[in-house]
């Protein structure tokens, strides 16, 4: 018995050693060179059939599409993306593109020696300030130099009949449009300041040129809220400085430009509504307001940047955050005038207003200073309007129409 199990083993061991052989019922490995699989598939190779790649199918996409529509899709879909993805960055950056505060380059870094030569001989200064939330605001001051006068080459008698019993000071109170720096409208101030001077002296003009926040040396980040609080701390100010000469009558005039016609107006109107009620010492008046290329609403200017009815782009206003509007502040102006108060002792209390259009304007559209003067009619307040011809929208003073139009009206609010 053991014999014969040994005679199997040794035939199983004869049985693995040969190549090629294998047990019936077991499948074993060939050790051809080339592999069992490659050596079958060489030889069944005329035996398989061609097999074709299985047709690409079609998604969902293309096959709803006939292929003809497909590019205009894409394309219609990429501009549709684009739009959107504009729309979106013009919401979110809105302050930014409004207060451009940092064009041209190196704005914030300008200072007012390097405008001086073009000045002269109208006399800058820097002063500072506070908002009304603390925040830290550069204000530019200019004036022309007291003339020389030779009193002892005349009788005291004759000086003084011909001096004013009480001198007159008028502060044309200055709010910049939405771009650049402070400095660099002093040469344009200076020209405006050198052509009201009186050569008599009885009336001294000042100019000052309110720096908001995020703008020139001012701290901060520009925004609606915050600019608000500084015009009306500006106006504060200005009255506080200079409303307490004793021997002076002090009148301000606001002259805003562009942007700063809304801003004017909106402090405007809370200065009069802030002036006080009961009996004492009278606030320094506003004694006019000057809009130059007024903007109505910032509504109105993203539609006149975007007049194309098919971009989407004018239909942004209702998510601006910015919702500066000359139309509102002459309402609440309006609103003030008719409140329950004594109607003699208020009747010219809302200052008068002039509004000054270029013809030209690149930015602002002409009709927007014709909307803003049929509502002011319409709420009865003393409103006028010029159209420069020739101007462009920085050019009004420049030309001699806008510039004598600015220097008549300021004499006439500031004469009684």
């Amino acid at each position: 018995m053991r014999q014969l199990m040994l005679a199997k083993w040794a035939l199983r061991r004869v049985q693995r050693s040969l190549p090629g052989f294998s047990p019936i019922g077991t499948v074993r490995p060939s050790y051809h060179p080339l592999g069992s699989r490659s050596l079958y598939s060489t030889r069944n190779t005329s035996r398989r059939r061609p097999q074709l790649a299985p047709a690409q199918s079609r998604g969902v996409f293309t096959s709803a599409i006939p292929p003809v529509l497909i590019p205009p899709v894409i394309f219609v879909s990429l501009l549709l993306g684009l739009w959107t993805w504009k729309c979106f960055w013009i919401v979110v950056m809105q302050d930014k593109l409004l207060y451009i505060s940092w064009l041209p380059p190196f704005a914030r870094s300008e200072q007012i020696s390097d405008y001086a030569g073009e000045s002269r001989p109208v006399h800058w200064e820097e002063r500072r300030i506070r908002s009304l939330d603390g925040t830290k605001l550069a204000v530019c001051e200019g004036r022309m130099p007291a003339p020389a006068r030779s009193v002892a080459q005349k009788p005291r008698a004759q000086a003084q009949a011909h001096e004013p019993a009480r001198k007159k000071l008028v502060v044309i109170c200055y709010f910049q449009g939405n771009g650049g720096s402070t400095p660099m409208r002093l040469p344009l101030l200076s020209q405006f300041l050198r052509a009201i001077h009186s050569p008599t002296g009885d009336v001294d003009y000042i100019v000052v040129a309110l720096s908001y926040r995020g703008y020139w040396k001012s701290s901060g980040r520009a925004s609606q809220i915050g600019i608000e609080l500084d015009a009306v701390a500006f106006l504060q100010w200005v009255a506080e400085t200079y409303g307490s000469s004793p021997d002076a009558d002090v009148q301000m005039v606001l002259w805003g430009h562009s942007l700063g016609t809304a801003i004017a107006s909106s402090a405007a109107a809370t200065y009069l509504t802030r002036q006080p009620t009961t009996r004492g010492p009278p606030a320094v008046p506003i004694a006019g307001m000057i809009l130059e290329a007024p903007m109505s609403s910032t509504k109105d200017m993203l539609i006149s940047l975007y007049p194309q009815k098919w971009l989407p782009y004018r239909y942004l206003w209702p998510f601006l955050w910015n919702n500066w509007s000359s139309a509102v502040a002459l309402e609440r102006m309006a609103r003030w005038r008719d409140q329950d108060r004594d109607p003699r002792e208020h009747e010219h209390a809302v200052p008068p207003i002039l509004l000054l259009s270029a013809e030209k304007d690149e930015v602002i559209p002409v009709y927007a200073a014709a909307e803003l003067e049929q509502e002011g009619k319409k709420l009865g307040l003393n409103v006028d309007r010029l159209d420069v011809s020739g101007a462009m929208h920085t050019e009004i003073p420049i030309k001699a129409a806008g510039r004598q139009a600015m220097i008549d009206f300021i004499k006439r609010c500031t004469s009684s």
